[in-house]
């Protein structure tokens, strides 16, 4: 394993400090262990190590680890003291034996010739696979590893001077480069930078020049690493760049590497923006199943899961504050503690060994299903009701973490290799148009920015990664799994079907399910008829949705038109002009409001639409939300109605002179209302694509697409505009297909979308439940927190509606939104600027106060921010 920490200095001093280390360990060991005269004791005597007593194989505990480094038989020693004493692990037939690669490690753990190994990833999906062949079909399931192998990650490296003049450290500077990476069978060091790099970046003209150390140690020495950031450094065979792991790129900063300047490396070296997938390290490995040494018997393979469990709890009960434990425990190069695993210890590993043909598509281990692993910190969750969640997403997480707190027994499945849904990958220069402190999980600092940043698709998309690991969610998460057809039984329970990435088909059963798979599905684009039909078959350029656009090279050098007038349609035009584009046209069939960042340039947006006093203004002009506002705001309205239209015209012109879009075809001033248009096609953005409009490097039009020529679009007022490259940001469908058809005629889904209780759950359909899909608040990810928290209450019996008071809200609220916002699709799922008084309703179901502000003052004239609802997610466990 690569341990933190590592000096990786002469060999010499290392087997020294070994030593020095070994005799620290077990001196501790024994401190644990021994009883006043000196035997190691066991609970059962009769279970006690013996001497000239060969245990037999149901006795037996023998774990593989790979001799990287002459610490580890050290490392193992001081384990096998703690695992074997009656005062630590109660083990008494442990022990270990070291292997010179990995490849003999996982054919012994396959071959039942080891219970456990202590497997590097590459390791792990071999283990797997090769499980995977036997006659058997066994499973190998991890059970255990460090917090430092969570989320390990690989960085992009270029010197300084192949930057373009002005240019940004972004991936694009990989381009034609001569990259230096690790050892071939390095999964930080090479694997999984390089796939990522060709098949996700997709940057296929690099010269990679792997450097070749220790092979059949997968990286663990990372020599091959130090070499790689050496052969960057001199320019060795024209090398310019390199991919090598975080740890070891900090540990040259550092200045703790040999033969490598740490003032070298700060100074002439660029980590670039962008980054690999991250994946787990290391894991502890088992097999489960009718393991081989214990002749395949029920009884003998209990007992075999048994002895795997109590090896799991023992090295996860092991305490950083024990005097006697931490020593061994900092050897092993341990930040705080064990962590229980994870759901896919190979994770990007896999794909990237997928992708050179040497393992499988899918996680052999799991059939796209739940792995359950051996210890009891990570045992099924509940055992009351099974809930299947769709998507694992910002929605899809929190309604695993809300449902488990409850009791229930849940899954989710999503189709991709990592949770973050839309967030892994978007158009380009997508990121949130709120600051950070409005999208932060409850119970989870964003602290990767800064408050009052707008954080990046990548920042997201590594926060809610965060969030899963923070909350232990792994274990309830089926990934590289489609959900394909969703039926409900005569009893109201679910049969789901499901479909893993390499073509393997399931059927389960589950009580119930959730829909969490978020407002907008890149399985959905929604194009207009023009872009996929004979109208534009004259068109010799490309037509893409918003979402296949990903990378800069895509538009440099093209004459782009944005089809549009959202956020996606604004940022890609920006985006586009950015990377290059010969020319850049926005065209907006109709003109719409932008709300600016900080109004008149001094307040920041959120103070006047995200407090309570600002939502009241607008209850003024709109009336109170069904079911959620309090009864003296229907009072209000009658008397706000007359005044709030001159107010928010005062807003309006504001608004369009900020934007310098007052007049014109572009402008929305006298067109249409700002709260009215912002339940429609709410946008909060910068100056960018003001900026560029003045300056000239985007043309923006008002029209639309009539016909086509090869290099050109003819619009509706005859005006033509060259062209060869389209992008349609136009936005996503919802799609309800999943469902069978008499649920999908019980939902009864109308033209401006699915009409649900408090958004959350239908009135004709039981068992059934959508987070995430069908509510939109500016604050999204609160929201769905809080819808899922609410959900778990209700589904627990701990919260009580009526049908008849349900369906009387929802013709209500149905009617009120009907009277006076857009009739766009999305409108049934519209809450936006009324979301306080839908998050009061929440607090008052759950038995919550709704107020979350320390005093009057604050509650009304502070902004509601995510912070605010921290806790509620960890009172569900209070009673179950």
């Amino acid at each position: 394993m690569l341990r933190v920490g590592s000096s990786l200095a002469s060999r010499a001093s290392r087997r020294q400090d070994a030593i020095i280390n070994h005799h620290r360990i077990s001196a501790a060991a024994r401190s644990l262990s021994s009883a006043p005269d000196g035997n190691i004791t066991s609970s059962n005597s009769r279970s006690r190590w013996q001497f000239l007593v060969p245990p037999s194989p149901k006795q037996r505990l023998l774990m593989g680890c790979v001799a990287y480094d002459p610490a580890v038989g050290n490392i193992w020693d001081g384990m096998k003291n703690y695992l074997t004493s009656s005062s630590g692990g109660n083990l008494p037939h442990f022990d270990y034996v070291l292997f010179t690669n990995y490849e003999q490690q996982v054919s012994a753990l396959v071959d039942g010739q080891i219970d456990v190994a202590w497997n590097g990833p590459v390791a792990h999906v071999m283990a797997e696979d090769l499980a995977a062949d036997r006659p058997d079909g066994a499973l190998v399931e991890s059970c255990g590893m460090r917090d430092v192998d969570r989320d390990f990650r690989s960085v992009a490296l270029v010197k300084r001077d192949r930057l373009l003049e002005g240019g940004e450290a972004t991936v694009s500077a990989m381009k034609g480069q001569t990259i230096a990476t690790g050892s071939t069978d390095s999964p930080q060091g090479h694997l999984v930078p390089v796939d990522w790099l060709v098949h996700t970046v997709g940057i296929d003209d690099a010269n990679i020049i792997s450097h070749e150390f220790d092979l059949g140690k997968h990286g663990d020495t990372a020599v091959g690493e130090i070499e790689a950031m050496k052969a960057m450094l001199a320019g060795s065979e024209g090398t310019s760049a390199a991919l090598v792991s975080e740890m070891m790129y900090q540990r040259g900063l550092d200045g703790a590497l040999d033969g490598i300047d740490a003032e070298e490396l700060r100074e002439s070296v660029v980590q670039l923006r962008e980054s690999p997938p991250v994946f787990d390290h290391c894991s502890f490995d088992a097999l489960v199943g009718d393991h081989p040494s214990d002749g395949g018997k029920s009884s003998d393979i209990d007992s075999h899961r048994a002895k795997v469990g109590a090896f799991s709890n023992a090295v996860l009960s092991m305490d950083m504050n024990d005097p006697c434990q931490a020593p061994i425990m900092k050897l092993e190069g341990i930040n705080k503690q064990w962590m229980g695993p994870r759901i896919d210890p190979g994770g990007a590993v896999r794909t990237a060994l997928n992708r050179k043909g040497i393992a499988g598509a899918g996680l052999s281990s799991s059939f796209g299903t739940q792995i359950r692993a051996f210890s009891s910190s990570t045992a099924s969750f509940g055992g009351g009701e099974r809930v299947a969640v769709l998507g694992a997403g910002v929605s899809g997480l929190q309604t695993v973490r809300a449902m488990r707190a409850k009791g229930f027994d849940v899954t989710a499945y999503d189709p991709n290799p990592s949770v973050g849904g839309l967030w892994r990958q978007n158009y380009l220069s997508y990121g949130l148009q709120v600051p950070r402190q409005f999208y932060e999980f409850p119970d989870l600092e964003f602290s990767d920015v800064e408050v009052g940043a707008y954080p990046t698709g990548a920042e997201v998309q590594r926060y809610i990664e965060r969030y899963a690991d923070h909350f232990n969610l792994g274990d309830s998460i089926a990934l590289n799994t489609s959900v394909t057809k969703v039926t409900q039984n005569e009893d109201g329970s679910w049969s789901v079907k499901i479909k893993t990435s390499d073509g393997k088909e399931e059927d389960n059963h589950f009580d119930k399910i959730v829909v969490a798979t978020g407002l907008y599905s890149s399985k959905n684009p929604a194009l207009p008829s023009w872009a996929t039909g004979e109208t534009a078959s004259e068109f010799n350029g490309e037509i893409l949705h918003s979402s296949q656009v990903t990378k800069a090279d895509q538009i440099s050098g093209k004459k782009v038109i944005v089809v549009g007038n959202g956020k996606s349609a604004v940022d890609l035009a920006v985006a586009s002009s950015n990377a290059g584009a010969d020319s850049v046209t926005l065209l907006s069939r109709n003109a719409h409001w932008r709300t600016p960042r900080k109004i008149a340039d001094l307040i920041p947006f959120q103070y006047v639409f995200l407090s309570r006093l600002g939502q009241n203004l607008v209850i003024g002009l709109t009336g109170p939300l069904p079911g959620c506002s309090p009864a003296h705001s229907s009072a209000w309205h009658s008397i706000g109605q007359y005044i709030m239209p001159p107010i928010f015209k005062v807003v309006e012109l504001l608004f369009a002179a900020q934007f310098r879009n007052v007049t014109g075809p572009t402008s929305p001033f006298n067109k249409v209302g700002v709260v009215e248009d912002f339940y429609g096609y709410a946008q909060v953005l910068d100056y960018s694509l003001r900026d560029k409009v003045k300056s000239g490097e985007v043309d923006w039009k008002a029209g639309a697409i009539e016909s086509f020529e090869s290099d050109a679009v003819v619009l509706a007022d005859g005006d033509k505009v060259s062209a060869d490259f389209i992008i349609c940001a136009t936005g996503f469908r919802k799609d309800y297909s999943i469902f069978d058809s008499t649920t999908r005629e019980k939902l009864n889904i109308e033209s401006d979308g699915l009409w649900l209780f408090n958004h959350t759950v239908p009135t004709e359909v039981e068992n059934l439940a959508f987070v995430g899909s069908e509510l939109a608040v500016i604050s999204n990810v609160t929201g769905y927190g809080l819808q899922a928290a609410w959900l778990s209450k209700l589904w627990a019996g701990e919260i009580h509606a009526n049908k008849q008071d349900m369906e009387s809200e929802i013709n209500e609220t149905k009617e009120w939104k009907r009277k006076w916002m857009p009739n766009t699709s999305s409108r049934s799922s519209l809450v936006l600027l009324h979301q306080i008084h839908w998050y009061d309703r929440i607090m008052r179901d759950i038995g919550l106060k709704a107020s979350r502000k320390s005093n009057l003052l604050s509650d009304w004239f502070m902004p509601c921010e995510s912070k605010d609802y921290n806790g509620v997610l960890t009172t569900l466990e209070e009673k179950k």
